[in-house]
């Protein structure tokens, strides 16, 4: 997040907060604030590029548009957080963990304590989510702009919570995912908010060009699965004191993602198939032809644990993380090839270039 975001999250939690609610609200208002930080900044820079080579030159529309953006994606990492049962973001207790922590310091059973810290977690999304809406909502430009600017945000806010409950539908269900599908969710969960709203909203702020949103919106579908794909890859093999995050997380929950697709393809899936657990094919058809089973089988004592050590070792073993890296690189070159386009100026190309070459050296 920019510093101005930031400030925006803390003056959201500060104001217009009914009294006399008690001590918990306080606290965990305090812990919402205290795990909004700085981060990235990608999505704003992104739209920074196009709105300033588009023709924008107004500083509080670029600030308050850059903020938004910030908040947006603040508020999508906490719904995250939720969705897939982390309490930790960046290397520390994020507002779900900090919450829960809070519960069960104050003597409430661990089963309560997480219910608490759950829906803590899942409202304070809501706030951020609320605060983002309502900065772009006041846009300092005209009504027609400003209704078509969102519209835009609407459409990427839509694709961003129907992606994540895919996700979270395909993990549930235990079956890898095709790669097809696999790249759907990413482009709807990730590259709609994170990468093609930043880039289509600063032509539209800016007034730029009608037939440059295309190749943009092209440009941005393409950039954004490959982040997503890479932000895959490191879930798995990427370092947690530089990611921040588990690298077990999406194994456990088995993730629909392109490493889990194309490993179930493979000669190793049966192994790997048991380092996760045993929910895979044979786990959920048999579910489906002997429903009776199913309960008896999740609470058999001895039913295998999953094993995320092993299961990574294998993924690499099958050429699943190669792969990865490989489709990630052949999206950043569709995005390349998008930006071709006659309609995308030559000085932005360049400007958009750098963005395109950092996306396959990410590391957090």
């Amino acid at each position: 997040m920019t510093l101005a975001s930031v400030t925006a999250a803390q003056r959201m939690t500060s104001r217009d907060l009914p009294e006399g609610l008690g001590p918990a609200v306080d606290d965990w208002v305090a812990d919402l604030d205290h795990t909004t930080r700085s981060g990235k900044g990608m999505r704003s820079a992104l739209f920074d590029v196009v709105y300033t080579h588009a023709g924008g030159d107004d500083e509080a529309v670029r600030a308050a548009a850059c903020q938004a953006l910030e908040l947006l994606h603040e508020a999508f990492l906490v719904h995250d957080d939720v969705a897939d049962g982390d309490d930790h973001r960046r290397g520390r207790p994020n507002l779900q963990g900090r919450t829960t922590a809070r519960a069960a310091d104050s003597g409430l059973p661990r089963e309560t304590a997480a219910h608490v810290g759950m829906v803590g977690g899942l409202l304070g999304g809501d706030l951020l989510l609320v605060a983002a809406m309502g900065e772009f909502a006041r846009l300092p430009v005209s009504a027609q702009v400003l209704h078509r600017a969102m519209a835009e945000v609407e459409r990427a806010v839509v694709a961003s919570i129907v992606g994540e409950y895919a996700d979270v539908h395909g993990a549930a269900h235990g079956e890898p995912t095709t790669q097809e599908r696999a790249l759907a969710i990413g482009a709807a969960k990730t590259a709609a908010y994170s990468v093609t709203l930043p880039l289509v909203l600063g032509v539209v702020l800016a007034g730029g060009p009608e037939e440059l949103i295309p190749p943009l919106r092209e440009t941005g579908r393409h950039l954004g699965t490959a982040y997503q794909v890479i932000d895959d890859v490191l879930g798995v093999f990427g370092d947690p004191a530089v990611t921040g995050k588990s690298n077990e997380g999406d194994l456990v929950r088995r993730a629909p993602t392109v490493l889990l697709a194309f490993a179930s393809a493979t000669e190793e899936w049966p192994r790997i198939d048991t380092a996760l657990g045993g929910t895979g094919f044979g786990r959920a058809r048999a579910e489906r032809v002997h429903p009776d089973r199913a309960d008896s089988d999740r609470a058999d004592p001895g039913r295998a644990h999953p094993d995320p050590a092993t299961a990574r070792s294998l993924l690499a073993e099958c050429g699943a993380r190669e792969h990865a890296l490989g489709l990630a690189e052949d999206l950043v070159t569709a995005a390349r090839a998008a930006l071709d386009s006659p309609a995308v100026p030559h000085d932005l190309r360049g400007a958009l270039d750098t963005h395109l070459a950092t996306a396959l050296e990410r590391t957090r």
